[in-house]
């Protein structure tokens, strides 16, 4: 079973959640420690404010909204007191004020928000002082008789005050502003995976560009191009052992032609022949994939339509001879494309050989070129099994292991068309057959205007 791929963006959006959970964690065990003096309790805070909210300035004097003061003075179990005064003068009680804080109350309008908390129980003189605005007046309200003290109401109370206002855009900065951000910092990181994703590893100097990615990243990066390095070293070991091995080749294959054909006409004779050629083919065949490597000249304008006649003059006492009809449609008018004749020849000859070996000995083989560049070379054989289309164009696949072919023709028309930045591919031909289509793509051929 494949291992799942694991986000680098949301596992350390994760995991600096956890760590914001943990900082906010411990700020508020610490606020809680720090307020929640197990001693001295204070007045509530929130129940002060009710009683402030339940205040207004109307006409000069202040007004109570009575029904709202009762409901909370029952919260408070009949022990709440406040006094309050605007700024002009005007004054409202009510409770029990304790006599602890007469002379506070003669400065109540010059004082400011405070708070008094006590050390003796039950606490009753505990008294918070809050300042609100109504219709553009202040009103200065002493409020108490709901202490509240301990851990336990510390807690609450610093829940209540940092609450939503102070977590909602913690979420918010974790949850969507950290991803989006950390996204935005890995676009080098994807940037290189693209780059990975288009490298020709068979191109020399293929690299991935460090300078995308972090420092974090970028020994990752490097790593990968000394791979690319040691890579591209075992291709070019490999292409100098190939080329080596076929221009070797070529003399003693030379010299066991030449000899065979002193020995006395027979049977054996053709068989070593056929075989001989066939080596001397694979030869030829892996110098051309050398050619075509190492092969860094510009294309040349050429006419396609011009080029097949040339080919199919060439190839046509081979087809006949092989006992097929030969049939070349090519437009009278040129058919320009960028090429490389020698190699583009190469194509033709193998797709036509090709159809030799896999025609059946009957039939016509058709070469045919539209105007628009597309190149057919079709015959009335067997043709090609749906899953063996693609395989065909590897090194040293055959149809049919007791052939004659090389296995390496189609693979180096591949090569070469691709090396026109084109495309070949197999199907069926109208009637029967194979058809080989090579296309070279996108107005990289047209017809010239007259």
């Amino acid at each position: 079973m494949a291992r799942q791929i694991r986000s680098i963006t949301l596992g350390l959006a994760w995991r600096l959640f956890l760590a914001q959970a943990f900082t906010v964690l411990f700020a508020v065990a610490a606020l809680i420690i720090t307020w929640g003096d197990k001693d001295t309790w204070g007045m509530d805070m929130f129940m002060a404010e009710d009683v402030a909210d339940a205040l207004r300035s109307v006409d000069g004097r202040l007004q109570l909204d009575e029904a709202r003061w009762q409901k909370v003075d029952a919260r408070a179990g009949g022990n709440l007191w406040f006094a309050a005064v605007d700024d002009r003068g005007a004054w409202l009680e009510r409770g029990k004020v304790p006599s602890v804080h007469a002379p506070l109350l003669a400065r109540l309008p010059t004082l400011g928000a405070t708070e008094l908390g006590s050390l003796v129980p039950p606490y009753l003189d505990v008294a918070r002082v809050m300042i609100r605005y109504d219709e553009g007046r202040r009103i200065t309200v002493m409020v108490g008789g709901a202490p509240k003290g301990g851990l336990v109401d510390g807690a609450l109370m610093v829940l209540r005050l940092i609450g939503l206002w102070f977590f909602l855009p913690l979420i918010v900065v974790t949850l969507l502003v950290m991803p989006t951000v950390i996204h935005r910092a890995m676009r080098g990181v994807r940037r290189s995976a693209q780059q990975a994703k288009e490298l020709d590893v068979g191109q020399p100097g293929a690299r991935l560009d460090a300078q995308l990615v972090s420092t974090e990243i970028a020994p990752l990066v490097e790593a990968f191009n000394d791979a690319i390095d040691k890579v591209q070293q075992g291709y070019a070991a490999r292409d100098k052992f190939l080329a080596d091995a076929a221009h070797e080749l070529r003399v003693p294959i030379a010299v066991v032609q030449a000899r065979l054909s002193q020995l006395p006409q027979g049977e054996l004779k053709s068989q070593l022949l056929t075989d001989v050629a066939r080596l001397g083919n694979v030869a030829e065949h892996l110098l051309d994939l050398q050619r075509l490597d190492r092969n860094t000249t510009a294309l040349q304008r050429l006419d396609l339509a011009h080029l097949v006649r040339e080919a199919a003059a060439e190839l046509a006492p081979l087809v006949v001879g092989a006992g097929y009809g030969f049939e070349v449609d090519a437009p009278n008018t040129p058919v320009w494309i960028q090429g490389d004749g020698l190699a583009l020849g190469r194509v033709i000859a193998n797709l036509v050989h090709n159809a030799i070996v896999h025609g059946g000995g009957r039939g016509t083989i058709c070469v045919r070129v539209d105007p628009q560049g597309l190149l057919d070379v079709s015959d009335q054989g067997a043709g090609v099994p749906v899953g063996d289309r693609e395989a065909i164009f590897e090194p040293f696949h055959r149809l049919r292991a007791a052939g004659n072919g090389s296995g390496l023709g189609l693979h180096l028309v591949k090569e070469i068309v691709q090396h026109h930045g084109g495309s070949v591919s197999v199907g069926e031909a109208p009637g029967g057959g194979a058809r080989f289509r090579v296309n070279f793509h996108r107005g990289a051929s047209r017809r010239s205007e007259r």
